[in-house]
């Protein structure tokens, strides 16, 4: 009898560690960062992508714009938000997510602030699943769709014409 017990043990102890095995707690997610130099031509030519793994703190959106604002590990991207940035509040709902920066008219011209806000809309987007970010940082504000993100320049060069 105490055989039998000691094997049925030993098998629902072996039989439940196989799923430690399946599942590490691995969570990779995907932020969006600018190429510290642009390559022309290819369609992450300005925005970039850099997976990087949360464990299992995928769910806190506060916790995933913290890490993303610490900057990328790769030394080809950077940051679009200069330090001392912070994310005041993010707040996720039905219609999207919104965010409340600290003031960035002082260090960010409005062309930087826009390629910035492009890079949280995707980065958010792909965090969370929503479709429209607004982003607020003092007097100014964005509300961007992935979807309406232009990420690569399909103009072709004009021919010149030579006239003799």
């Amino acid at each position: 009898m105490r055989r039998l017990l000691c094997l049925m043990i030993v098998i629902g102890l072996t039989l439940s560690g196989c799923g430690i095995f399946a599942d590490d707690g691995r969570e990779p997610v995907t932020f969006y960062y600018l190429r510290a130099e642009y390559q022309y031509g290819a369609a992450d030519s300005v925005i970039s992508t850099e997976t990087r793994d949360v464990g299992s703190r995928r769910e806190s959106l506060s916790y995933l714009l913290s890490l993303y604002l610490m900057g990328p590990a790769d030394e080809e991207l950077q940051s679009p938000f200069p330090n001392g940035v912070q994310i005041l509040s993010a707040e996720q709902t039905d219609s999207g997510v919104s965010l409340q920066l600290s003031e960035t008219s002082e260090i960010l011209t409005d062309a930087e602030f826009s390629l910035a806000c492009a890079c949280l809309t995707l980065t958010c987007a792909n965090l969370t699943g929503s479709d429209q970010v607004t982003v607020n940082s003092g007097s100014r504000s964005v509300t961007m769709s992935p979807s309406t993100l232009t990420l690569s320049d399909s103009v072709t060069p004009s021919a010149t014409e030579e006239t003799q």
